[in-house]
C-alpha cells in the first residue's frame, strides 16, 4: 500500500487516472479503476434556528461540556453537531448519558477511549492514544506488535497480513492505546476499549486466557511481546 500525504486532488479522466498535486506543486497522475472520495463530514448546526438559543459554538460544532450540556440550561447536544469524532457509536453513548441525566441521575460523558474503525479491506481499528500522542503528552512508552503470519485463525482464513499493537505506560504497565490492521480486526475493537476504560496492565492481557485458534490471541500476544516473552514469535 503506497500512502500519498499533504496531496491536494485537481481532478479526474478515465485515461489518466487521478491528477494529484503534493506540497511541492509537483503534479503527477495516479491510474485508477475506481475512485472514493471521502471529504469527511461537517457539523450541520445551520438552519436550525440554533442562532436564536444564543449557544455557545466550538467552531461550526455546538461546544458541550462533561455532561453533554450546553451553554443553555436544559439544552443538550450529541453526536456529530458536537464535533470530532463524529462516529455513531460516540453519539449513541452521549444520547445514554443525557436521558439518564434527564431521568434525575448522576452522568458524565468522559470516556477513556472511543474505537475508531475503517471498514476497509484490510479493516483498520485505532482505539487509545498513538504514539505520536503518547510523546507530546511526555508519556514514556511501551510498545509491541504481533503479527497475523504467527496466528492460527489467521492462517486458516488465509488472512496473514496485518498486526496488533499495544502501547502502555512503561512506568506502570497501564495500556493507553491499541492500533491493529487485518482483516476482522473490528471485532476486537470491543476488547481494546474494555482494557483501556478497566484501567488494565499489560500482564491483565497477557495473564488472560484466550480461545484458540482466534485472531484474539494476537491481542494476548501483543501484551506478552511488550512485556519481553511472546510465545509464537
Amino acid at each position: 500500500m503506497v500512502l500519498h500525504l499533504g496531496c491536494s486532488v485537481q481532478g479526474y479522466d478515465a485515461k489518466n487516472g487521478v491528477h494529484v498535486r503534493n506540497a511541492r506543486a509537483d503534479e503527477f497522475a495516479l491510474p485508477a479503476d475506481k475512485v472514493l472520495v471521502a471529504v469527511g463530514r461537517r457539523p450541520r448546526a445551520t438552519g436550525l434556528g440554533l442562532e436564536s438559543l444564543q449557544l455557545t459554538m466550538n467552531g461550526r460544532a455546538i461546544a458541550i461540556d462533561a455532561h453533554c450540556a450546553t451553554s443553555m440550561r436544559n439544552v443538550w447536544a450529541i453526536g456529530d453537531v458536537t464535533g470530532e469524532p463524529v462516529l455513531a457509536h460516540r453519539a449513541m453513548a452521549q444520547g445514554e448519558c443525557v436521558a439518564e441525566q434527564i431521568a434525575g441521575k448522576p452522568r458524565r460523558f468522559e470516556p477513556m477511549a472511543i474505537p475508531a474503525v475503517c471498514f476497509t479491506d484490510p479493516e483498520v481499528v485505532l482505539c487509545g492514544m498513538t504514539m505520536d500522542e503518547a510523546r507530546s503528552a511526555g508519556v514514556d512508552v511501551l510498545e509491541a506488535s504481533f503479527p497475523f503470519a504467527a496466528n492460527g485463525r489467521a492462517m486458516t482464513l488465509n488472512a496473514e497480513g496485518g498486526f496488533v499493537r499495544v502501547l502502555a505506560r512503561k512506568s506502570d504497565h497501564v495500556i493507553i492505546g491499541w492500533h491493529a490492521v487485518g482483516r476482522s480486526v473490528s471485532e476486537l475493537s470491543a476488547a481494546f476499549g474494555q482494557s483501556i476504560e478497566m484501567g488494565a496492565r499489560l500482564e491483565d492481557v497477557a495473564g488472560t486466557i484466550h480461545a484458540h485458534p482466534t485472531l484474539g490471541e494476537a491481542v494476548q500476544e501483543a501484551a506478552l511481546r511488550a512485556l519481553g516473552h511472546a510465545l509464537h514469535i
